[in-house]
């Protein structure tokens, strides 16, 4: 029997394809970096797609040769320069349920989400709700299941921030009042009730909302991620739901970018989304009882890279930018016509041509402009990091050798470059390595 599974790199789609794998399947995972696939897991096979592209059926319809099954798990937080919610969700997810009706498929499960509705506020919600209904009117034996908060060993999206939040060193802020309720459900039970409803007829052409059995809130969650990290209690702070949509409208700036950042408005509006569910139909179909959220966290105790990635969650994005913004100002400071001259006097001091000192000061000045600028686009932040360490480096040697007196001078500022080589070698090491 072999299933494809759409998005099979992702936060839900490894763990389903991996119980698929357990329970006998023969896995093909479906992604656009296969590349990466086939690292996360060497296991199954892989071929390669683009939801961004991929809108017509017959598209779709070779990669269904000889499959059995199709599990979607494809799902992006939000449209970014790379990414549209509108494509991945709705018009490349209806062409791939098209093929597979046309291909008499014998089992599709479609991931949706909890918060699909029509008259959600987010893309995200309302592109997944588009796929839900059109796959409502197609024959075949279709199954759609919407999943509450989803609970993992790792973490995505909401539950992100959530540890990001839980994590936050001597305080403990609560988006708001925090009283929006979910039901979590542990992502391997998830996993493994998917892996089993695809194998199995019944029960079809409906949906079943996946949920744990406790209803907690946004606040009792935060807590309870803060005692399994195992952090103090902290003072319990209101943020105001204003200076947290500005925030995150920051980080919707970094998801244009392309950053995998959970700091996203969607995010905070996918929070708030508080309507309770009957996750009993999804229990009864997998033939078994989800954990609760105490149990599921008790199940993973926290390790010391769960405390690292709590208590960075913020402290990195907010590293990240002050290096871009401090190696750009320092550029546009250098090119200031008063700091120039002082900077063109202290090489030729030294002996330097004046002509060769203004070319010198001028190329530096914009080679740093350029490498914090650079520093802020992910497909180049470890280029533009190793750029900064190098004319750290340069700045570090050859003021040592022209100025030695800056040593003594105030305490030795070319000391301070040091810390700052060692920053920017913190938020390249922090980068996705895709």
């Amino acid at each position: 029997m072999r299933c494809l599974v759409t998005g099979a790199y992702g936060f839900i789609g490894q763990e389903v394809a991996r119980a698929l794998k357990r329970d006998g399947w023969t896995v093909i995972g479906a992604g656009r970096d296969i590349a990466l696939g086939s690292r996360l897991l060497p296991d199954i096979e892989w071929i390669a797609c683009d939801f961004n592209r991929d809108t017509d059926a017959a598209i779709w319809a070779p990669r269904l040769a000889g499959i059995d099954a199709v599990v979607n798990c494809v799902g992006v937080l939000q449209s970014s320069f790379r990414d549209d919610a509108d494509k991945i969700h709705a018009r490349s997810t209806i062409a791939l349920f098209e093929a597979c009706a046309a291909a008499r498929v014998k089992r599709l499960v479609n991931i949706s989400a909890v918060s699909a509705e029509a008259d959600m506020a987010t893309s995200y919600a309302r592109s997944k709700a588009e796929a839900d209904a059109a796959l409502l009117g197609l024959d075949g034996n279709w199954l759609i299941v919407k999943p509450s908060l989803v609970i993992g060993r790792g973490s995505y999206g909401g539950t992100s921030l959530l540890r990001g939040l839980a994590g936050f060193p001597g305080l403990l802020p609560l988006p708001g009042h925090a009283t929006e309720r979910f039901q979590p459900i542990a992502l391997d039970d998830l996993a493994r009730g998917i892996a089993q409803l695809a194998s199995r007829e019944q029960p079809a052409r409906t949906t079943l909302y996946a949920a744990g059995p406790d209803r907690l809130s946004v606040r009792d969650i935060v807590l309870g991620y803060r005692a399994w990290l195992g952090f103090l209690e902290a003072r319990e702070i209101v943020l105001p739901l204003p200076l947290l949509k500005l925030l995150l409208r920051l980080g919707d700036g970094a998801g244009l970018l392309g950053y995998p950042t959970s700091l996203r408005s969607t995010s905070l509006a996918q929070m708030r989304h508080d309507a309770p569910v009957d996750g009993s139909g999804f229990a009864s179909a997998c033939g078994g009882t989800p954990k609760g959220f105490r149990e599921t966290l008790h199940a993973w105790p926290a390790t010391l890279q769960d405390r690292l990635h709590a208590r960075a969650f913020f402290v990195v994005p907010l590293l990240h930018v002050t290096l871009a913004l401090f190696w750009i100002m320092i550029g546009l400071v250098t090119l200031v016509p008063r700091s120039f001259e002082a900077a063109i006097s202290l090489v030729t001091a030294t002996g330097f041509d004046r002509t060769l000192a203004v070319i010198l000061v001028g190329s530096a000045a914009i080679a740093d402009i350029v490498a914090g600028a650079l520093f802020l686009l992910p497909r180049f932040v470890r280029r533009a990091g190793v750029a900064q360490l190098l004319l750290s480096a340069f700045y570090f040697l050859g003021l040592s050798l022209i100025a030695p007196g800056l040593w003594t001078d105030n305490f030795g500022p070319l000391l301070k470059v040091l810390p700052m080589m060692a920053a920017t070698a913190v938020v390249m090491a922090a980068q996705e390595n895709r």
